[in-house]
């Protein structure tokens, strides 16, 4: 949009998953920070330089030590055998 004035906290804001917001909200600290994280991070790639796959791979790690199966950790981390194979190794 030419003359447009939306800006990065625009573009944030309306990516907001409120429902998502408000599970996280239930969980316990430890993995309530964990997700959250997570979720920023997902949310500001776009933005600014940020890691994009440092956060997933510690959620899977923290997925891997609650028992998670692998196929549940790929679902929901999105990373690639490989490097849940890496993680697997290094436990």
């Amino acid at each position: 949009m030419a003359g447009s004035n939306i800006t990065n906290f625009d573009i944030l804001k309306d990516c907001l998953d409120l429902e998502l917001i408000r599970d996280l909200a239930r969980l316990n600290d430890d993995a309530f920070r964990l997700n959250l994280a997570c979720y920023l991070c997902d949310l500001m790639g776009g933005l600014t330089p940020l890691p994009t796959k440092k956060h997933k791979v510690v959620l899977a790690s923290e997925l891997l030590k609650n028992g998670a199966s692998e196929k549940r950790v790929i679902e929901l981390t999105k990373i690639s055998q490989s490097t849940l194979k890496r993680l697997k190794n290094a436990r």
